[in-house]
């Protein structure tokens, strides 16, 4: 039986029309004839979250496993404020969650009355479409309620995907539960999206006129059907690919590029710097690379841009292309192949019985700019080693590196976790995902579990000590998977704010700023069910890994990894000057 009232009822069929059937629900009573009525149909998955802000990541961790929408139900009041950040990073990250809170009426609006305060648009800058259904009292009524509901599901993905956010107001009485069906509502149904690169906008020209060809790649969800066109473009093209483990692209030969860019000299640089850069994807990680493109002198700068957003990172845009990643790298691989053919068939014609069609191509690629723009940044990216030093969380996180197992899934905390990831290689089978839209401390635990909780994956989080703990209540719920493996680097306080030139000299940096502490969290993890190991040395940590990568753990495990900050802090020094000591050499 479903609730009888008729705004909740249209969105409850409208949902499972336009498949959205995985729910994370908060507790409430105004929102109760929402939990009542997905929570007793089975046609939908519901998970049962009590902390909102936790609610909102772990259903975004529900999107990463599934690809699909997924939907996150609050009651009124600062319980709706509380899911903010998740869909701050919904929005950034380009994941389509559906954000549904319960209000109530207009009337009540700050007249004192409990849990009231302004719902309405309340995250409009930060969602797709932000939508309030009337409480239905006529037809037209019923036919604008369901025009907004429509309107704010296919707004997840249009052209970009990201949030949207539909606020229910709902008067008394609240609890009546006697409609045994659904109603037949109208599904407004959107036609797939298509792009064409048109020949006069001169893209591929102008992409031939450049032999120092660069493509940066930024965060992009696993199964982005890209790795074969942006190999070709690199190996067959010599265009030099950056692409950041977040992007889950493999391009071991140039993966290390940001360890490059603060070894190398000025001259080195120079001969390493594009004449032409693309940028696709989300976020870029590194702050050097950043910092390399907006000095140098390159020519043009293009961003893909499928709705046509400007998005100038790095400060150098000439050209939006408004176009899906996909489409416009296959018109560049053709264009350039269908460009060669014609070469080599003119070559022919004009000596045909002198003409040697694999010589020349073989002759022309090792004399090709692309070819020894692509060698240098190869050679140099060769030249930088993994780190190998002593106990440390960079120790640690190497250590985990080389045990990933084949297929697994990484979810990455932000900060030092994140950044020092960067300079190891993973299996390129292995999805990486990580809340870099906002950057912020909030919600990697969260997000971790809602995704182990709705994929049969191996899942693996590496995450430090502040992020932990402040997302503690991410393992408060009934949905820790016995697939979650949680590495938590446990240093003592933000280690990376003493790393931090000019920050780590500040008189209150421990108190005020890292927040030092001595907090553990064995007594919380064995409470919440996880089997639970520490390693305070290498020796021990090398002995855990074994136990905690088994896939055959009845038990979540997590494994603390007690480190010094000053050790830490040493070993990361020593590992660069190591690297520039290197390219002196040379």
């Amino acid at each position: 039986m479903y609730s009888e009232k008729r705004n909740i009822l249209q969105l409850v069929a409208l949902l499972k029309a336009h498949g959205i059937t995985h729910i994370v629900l908060s507790p409430g009573s105004r929102n109760s004839p929402i939990v009542h009525s997905v929570a007793t149909d089975s046609d939908f998955t519901c998970y049962s979250v009590v902390d909102e802000r936790s609610a909102g990541f772990f259903a975004l961790g529900v999107i990463q496993a599934t690809g699909k929408p997924a939907a996150v139900c609050c009651t009124s009041g600062t319980a709706a404020l509380n899911l903010g950040p998740a869909v701050a990073e919904a929005f950034y990250q380009e994941l389509p969650l559906l954000v549904i809170t319960a209000d109530r009426p207009a009337a009540w609006i700050g007249q004192m009355d409990g849990q009231t305060i302004p719902q309405t648009n309340m995250f409009r800058e930060i969602t797709r479409k932000s939508v309030q259904l009337p409480q239905i009292a006529d037809d037209e009524e019923g036919w604008f309620c369901n025009r907004l509901i429509n309107e704010a599901i296919l707004s997840m993905d249009n052209g970009v995907k990201g949030p949207a956010h539909i606020n229910i107001p709902l008067g008394e009485p609240l609890f009546g539960f006697n409609t045994p069906t659904l109603p037949s509502v109208r599904v407004i149904r959107p036609s797939t999206p298509g792009y064409v690169i048109h020949r006069e906008d001169g893209y591929g020209e102008r992409f031939a006129s450049y032999s120092k060809r660069m493509i940066i790649v930024g965060q992009l969800p696993p199964n982005h059907g890209l790795n074969e066109l942006l190999e070709k473009l690199h190996n067959k093209l010599g265009v030099v690919v950056l692409a950041e483990q977040l992007s889950n692209i493999s391009m071991k030969e140039t993966s290390n590029f940001d360890t490059i860019l603060y070894a190398i000299s000025d001259k080195e640089r120079e001969e390493l710097t594009p004449e032409l850069v693309i940028t696709l994807g989300g976020h870029i990680v590194s702050k050097r690379l950043k910092q390399f493109i907006r000095r140098v002198n390159i020519s043009e700068l293009w961003r893909i841009s499928p709705n046509g957003e400007v998005t100038d990172t790095f400060q150098r845009v000439t050209d939006i292309i408004r176009s899906d990643n996909k489409t416009f790298l296959h018109y560049l691989t053709e264009f350039s192949s269908g460009r060669e053919n014609e070469l080599i068939e003119n070559k022919k014609n004009s000596k045909p019985e002198e003409f040697d069609e694999a010589k020349y191509i073989k002759e022309t690629e090792k004399s090709g700019g692309a070819a020894n723009f692509r060698e240098r940044w190869i050679k140099a990216c060769a030249a930088v080693s993994e780190p190998d030093g002593a106990f440390s969380d960079l120790h640690a996180i190497g250590a985990l590196m080389q045990t990933l197992p084949e297929n697994a899934s990484l979810h990455l905390g932000n900060s030092n976790s994140l950044r020092l990831t960067q300079l190891f290689d993973i299996p390129s089978s292995v999805k990486v995902f990580c809340n870099r839209g906002t950057n912020g401390i909030e919600g990697s635990l969260s997000t971790a579990v809602g995704y182990a909780a709705a994929s049969n994956q191996l899942s693996f989080l590496l995450i430090g000590d502040l992020s932990f703990f402040y997302d503690m209540n991410g393992l408060w719920n009934n949905y820790r998977s016995h697939n979650l493996r949680i590495l938590l680097n446990n240093n003592g306080g933000g280690e990376i704010f003493g790393i931090l030139p000019g920050l780590n000299k500040s008189e209150v940096l421990h108190e005020y700023i890292a927040a030092i502490h001595t907090t553990e969290a064995k007594a919380w993890a064995e409470q919440q069910g996880f089997l639970y190991l520490s390693a305070h040395n290498a020796e021990e940590l090398d002995r855990h890994l074994p136990l905690f990568t088994d896939t055959g753990s009845e038990k979540p495990v997590l494994l603390e990894v007690f480190t010094s900050m000053e050790e830490n802090a040493e070993q990361i020094r020593s590992y660069y000057h190591q690297q520039k000591n290197i390219f002196k050499l040379n």
